[in-house]
């Protein structure tokens, strides 16, 4: 009767101890003015676990007998079939692959007439899978059926690039009023474009100025600038924001209510030298006199700020991509941490972004934009998401 007493105690042991662990792990809530605040942990209430992603399909700018399908590639998005619609910033049409990868048919033109666009700047879809297409240059939002037919559009002031949120009478956009300081705003409209409300005023990017030696021009993007960060949950229709010099997130509802807050505690990463470098190489398109007097002009802050990337699952959770990063076996991998829909840290995981970047959530799977290491252009690829404990 000793080993079975014994083994029962191993058992409760066990027990307890993974009981205490999810306890320390676990977070605190509290309402303060209404709004939910969660205080997660440092540690993930699931520490071990794991996701790998498994290749599925290749979109390549070229059919097999080479002739171009995709000029110049940009933004993607995926129906609830499974259709990938990628829009062509060359000559302006959306272009929409089957499941299977071919090409299925075109919307839209360059023009000026109802459903042409003179610059795509978003494509987005509603729920029963309308297409929107923001086209910043002229001012206009243009509704599609799901067939590729144009329904309506209507004009926007100011200027607008990105969308967050839609449902099947709303859609959410960020609207800029450029001056000596940029005012961002994101505001909600129905599909004919009349406001509805406004989710607020958020940070918007700063530039670097260069005026020295008779040469006056901006560089987009200072290092690590501290501006807010959004990312759109279409599962509950709830925008996300980070103003990324602190780690706190702010959930808004369908309604533009701000209802959560959500942080962790977390220690920002200093900046090196090799930070600085980097910064100076990814800069294109400017002589080496000027790239001298960016690096002359340049100050460098001295911590990183939280991140510069969030997206939210088909599931409602929410990837913050990290600038932590570490080597394993030869690779170099960055810490992506991983809230659900409710706000609770729930794991940690590292993805060698040079190999896979996160993308977009439809249906279980995930869809990326790369390029491809042997011809240089974009490729748009879909995984199976698999995890594991």
């Amino acid at each position: 009767m000793k080993k079975p007493i014994c083994f029962l105690w191993v058992v409760v042991f066990c027990f307890l101890f993974a009981c205490s662990q999810k306890s320390q792990n676990a977070a605190r809530v509290e309402i303060i003015d209404g709004i939910e605040h969660i205080h997660n942990a440092e540690t993930p209430l699931f520490p071990g676990r794991t996701v790998a992603f498994e290749e599925e399909l290749v979109i390549k700018s070229e059919d097999e007998e080479g002739n171009i399908l995709l000029f110049r590639p940009g933004w993607y998005v995926v129906d609830s079939e499974g259709y990938v619609y990628i829009c062509d910033l060359q000559d302006l049409r959306i272009k929409v692959f089957d499941p299977e990868g071919h090409l299925s048919w075109s919307i839209g033109q360059k023009g000026d007439g109802p459903g042409e666009f003179q610059n795509i700047g978003e494509i987005a879809l509603v729920p029963d899978d309308r297409l929107l297409v923001l086209d910043w240059e002229a001012h206009r939002i243009s509704l599609f059926d799901t067939n590729g037919h144009f329904i309506n559009s209507h004009k926007f002031r100011n200027w607008s690039y990105d969308v967050y949120v839609t449902t099947n009478t709303l859609y959410a956009r960020d609207e800029n009023i450029f001056g000596q300081e940029t005012q961002l705003s994101v505001k909600a409209y129905d599909l004919s474009g009349n406001e509805l409300f406004s989710y607020g005023k958020f940070v918007s990017h700063h530039s670097l100025q260069i005026d020295e030696g008779g040469r006056r021009f901006s560089i987009s993007g200072k290092p690590f600038d501290v501006h807010s960060i959004f990312a759109g949950d279409q599962k509950n229709a709830r925008l996300y924001h980070c103003l990324n010099d602190k780690y706190s997130i702010d959930v808004y509802d369908q309604s533009g209510k701000l209802f959560r807050k959500i942080d962790r505690p977390y220690r920002r990463i200093p900046v090196s030298g090799k930070d600085r470098e980097d910064y100076l190489d990814g800069i294109r398109g400017i002589s080496e006199s000027d790239r001298a007097l960016v690096d002359k002009n340049l100050e460098m802050p001295s911590v990183k700020n939280v991140t510069e990337n969030m997206v939210v699952d088909d599931s409602g959770s929410l990837w913050i991509e990290t600038h932590e990063k570490k080597e394993t076996q030869g690779k170099m991998l960055t810490a992506f941490d991983i809230f659900n829909e409710d706000g609770i840290y729930e794991a940690r995981v590292w993805l060698d972004v040079s190999q896979v970047s996160l993308g977009l959530f439809k249906n279980g799977k995930m869809y990326t934009r790369e390029t491809d290491e042997e011809t240089g252009y974009r490729v748009y690829k879909r995984y199976r998401v698999i995890w594991s404990e």
